[in-house]
């Protein structure tokens, strides 16, 4: 599937999710497949710059991990509905 298509599936939330995700995976790549992956990349980032920050003793938001956790899921499961 192409992530154009894709996009054009995503819920209201879906939507918000990516806008605030864009930074982490921009520039979207073609291919859904490849976006997940674009999106797990992005996610162990995250997780890794969340744990560094909490180790120095600074306070983190889960805003960013969130956002990506919920847009791979409604990804997911367009992609998986599109398989049915």
């Amino acid at each position: 599937m192409h992530s154009d298509e894709l996009i054009k599936s995503l819920s209201d939330n879906g939507n918000k999710d990516l806008e605030s995700s864009l930074q982490w995976i921009n520039p979207i790549p073609e291919d859904a497949s490849a976006l997940i992956e674009k999106i797990d990349m992005a996610l162990n980032i995250v997780k890794f710059s969340k744990s560094r920050r909490t180790e120095e003793g600074e306070e983190t938001s889960n805003n960013h991990l969130d956002s990506l956790i919920r847009l791979k899921a409604e990804i997911s499961s367009i992609l998986n509905e599109k398989l049915k």
